[in-house]
């Protein structure tokens, strides 16, 4: 079967490809671009809930001494896991508290020092779904234990997290935080430090109200 369109002998089978080509053009050109990059709103608001759990290793870095001088911590490296609870009072601000326990080694002689941290934090999440950043601060005392010394600590631990978004209720992804352990002696400033530490862990978190 022909077509004719004049003197131009035209096959129904190009004809009707030339129609539906023709017919959606218009359509996409209407098709707005994607930009997945952008934040997007998030799915939780005032009084939803996050119960999360991290675990990971515990880098020593340096201790900065009276005069702002750097030195070995004289650790190996260890380990540190936490379980946290915070709150929405907006959809992107989150407060709470956080309760961990790290475990290190000291060279060459492999004493055990052991700290535990309690903190109250807050996090900024910024949603880029399917993920979200939360950029989180936490403040608190250090309770830390070298042998038989004993002391508590001022602690500031700022930090930063992605995570991947499985569902409405679980969240899994990677923290980076760094420690400020503030540790002073007003008897012997010579003997004040603030430890530099680097916390890397891997976090699952669960939402609920």
């Amino acid at each position: 079967m022909r077509w004719y369109l004049g003197w131009v002998k035209i096959p129904a089978c190009v004809a009707m490809l030339a129609i539906l080509f023709l017919g959606a053009i218009p359509a996409v050109a209407q098709e707005p671009p994607v930009t997945e990059s952008e934040p997007v709103a998030s799915a939780y608001g005032l009084g939803d809930q996050v119960l999360s759990i991290s675990l990971g290793p515990f880098f020593p870095l340096f201790n900065l001494v009276p005069g702002g001088s750097p030195s070995s911590t004289n650790l190996t490296v260890g380990g540190t896991g936490s379980i946290a609870w915070s709150t929405y009072v907006t959809g992107a601000i989150r407060i709470g508290a956080e309760i961990g326990g790290v475990f290190s080694f000291s060279r060459p002689n492999l004493n055990t020092l052991l700290m535990l941290p309690i903190l109250a934090r807050a996090q900024y999440v910024m949603t880029f779904y399917p993920f979200e950043v939360p950029l989180s601060l936490g403040v608190g005392m250090n309770i830390v234990k070298y042998g038989d010394l004993k002391n508590i600590d001022l602690l500031i631990k700022p930090g930063a997290s992605i995570m991947w978004i499985y569902d409405s209720k679980w969240c899994f992804g990677l923290n980076l935080a760094w420690w400020w352990d503030m540790q002073f002696y007003p008897t012997d400033p010579t003997q004040s430090r603030i430890g530099n530490f680097l916390e890397v862990s891997v976090s699952a978190l669960y939402h609920y109200q």
